[in-house]
């Protein structure tokens, strides 16, 4: 198994070469992880959208006042108003229930299109980088003071999600889609 894996993790070579010779190890696979964590983000936002995740948190946030009509309304033992905070809650809950499988539909859709990149890549990597280390300015537990090829990506990617994803939102915006 061993074999094919890293036959298959050669055939991607091209892919992951070029930032590797033209930046070095460590910068070519923060620019590597850099163009996927912003492909990753863009497909998100045109899968998802922000109205969608919007449109969950208002919910959500009508379930919380139901809740807290309710609990006063039981506190004041007026029980014709917890009756209709209970039929409102019940609509409300079936509606909150078909947004939320739908939102997990999208989400699992566009973890179905993200997902191939990113193991091919951290496989590609991991056998083009295998014996190559970096070294951290620090002590992490459990891991130690260096990262090897697949630790330092994910590394990279999760720090550069952080600046990365506001700017997929604001492409997405600007030339269409979600």
């Amino acid at each position: 198994m061993h074999g094919l894996t890293e036959g298959l993790a050669r055939h991607f070579y091209p892919l992951v070469d070029p930032f590797i010779h033209y930046f070095g190890p460590a910068l070519g696979m923060l620019v590597a992880a850099a163009l996927v964590t912003l492909f990753i983000d863009i497909v998100y936002e045109l899968v998802i959208g922000r109205e969608e995740l919007e449109r969950v948190r208002k919910m959500a946030d009508e379930t919380k006042k139901y809740q807290e009509e309710l609990q006063r309304a039981k506190v004041l033992g007026d029980v014709k108003r917890m009756k209709e905070i209970e039929e409102k809650m019940r609509d409300h809950s079936r509606e909150f229930l078909k947004v939320q499988s739908q939102l997990m539909s999208k989400q699992i859709k566009a973890m179905i299109i993200t997902f191939p990149p990113i193991i091919i890549i951290i496989y590609t990597l991991e056998y083009r980088l295998a014996h190559w280390t970096v070294k951290l300015p620090f002590y992490v537990p459990g891991v130690g003071d260096t990262l090897g090829p697949v630790g330092w990506y994910i590394l990279c990617a999760v720090t550069v999600s952080f600046v990365l994803k506001p700017l997929a939102e604001t492409a997405v915006k600007r030339f269409g889609g979600g």
